[in-house]
């Protein structure tokens, strides 16, 4: 059991923080009420007024009610595979760097647009905040995707990214009601090519067969240490 663990820390340490923060805002099977949304969401104006440690806090709670299993669903199951082939560390940076790309990316533009745009329709998006890691971890999914080869791995990315634009249009349509939803949408959709263009450019390298399949040593934990080069890995056993 603690050598699951300690292989898999990032994602038991997600899962744990997201669980305990759902049961102290009481968003387990209930929506997340507008007072924890306020103290820790992030909006895109949250940049012009320096909130910027909201980029952080949002990771801690979801939506709520059936959003929050689904949402432990795709991080344990995304981080955790992402974690298993890219190891630990590789795997926090992927995770950070998509969520935090995605979010400044798209304060950016909805910012811009409001001053180049006159409408109703963005005056919500700019107020409305995010909440949830899914950017991260839908950062992890567009990495084990470019983990197939070939043509499965294209036809994985235009099967997830079409649904992923079909969600987006539908909550589009339901403007200005839905901002959260869209800001949500929208970030799924850029996260996942951004995970797999992460994956591509070599910020993160899979661990070599044998640095996956590693075992611990009469319940040492194993540490996966890349080479300066990125090339290869090889496997520690810490002795105590």
């Amino acid at each position: 059991m603690y050598s699951t663990i300690a292989r898999y820390r990032f994602t038991f340490a997600a899962v744990t923080v997201l669980t305990v923060f759902a049961g102290l805002s009481d968003s387990y099977w209930h929506v997340l009420t507008s007072q924890w949304c306020d103290r820790l969401g992030f909006a895109p104006m949250n940049l012009l007024d320096f909130q910027w440690q909201r980029l952080l806090s949002s990771l801690l709670v979801t939506a709520g009610g059936w959003k929050f299993p689904a949402s432990l669903l795709m991080l344990g199951a995304c981080v955790g595979i992402a974690e298993h082939r890219y190891g630990t560390g590789a795997t926090i940076k992927l995770f950070l760097t998509s969520h935090l790309a995605v979010l400044l990316f798209l304060s950016v533009v909805i910012l811009a647009l409001e001053q180049g745009v006159d409408s109703s329709l963005v005056l919500p998006l700019v107020k409305g905040r995010d909440i949830g890691p899914s950017a991260g971890y839908y950062g992890c999914f567009g990495a084990i995707l470019m983990l197939l080869t070939g043509v499965r791995r294209a036809i994985s990315f235009v099967m997830v990214l079409s649904i992923l634009l079909a969600r987006l249009t539908m909550s589009v349509s339901e403007l200005p009601e839905a901002a959260n939803v869209v800001s949500a949408d929208a970030a799924h959709l850029l996260a996942l090519p951004l995970g797999g263009l992460l994956a591509w450019c070599g910020w993160v390298h899979p661990l070599r067969p044998e640095v996956q399949d590693a075992k611990p040593l009469h319940g040492n934990p194993v540490n996966c240490v890349q080479d300066e080069d990125c090339s290869s890995s090889r496997v520690v056993v810490d002795d105590e």
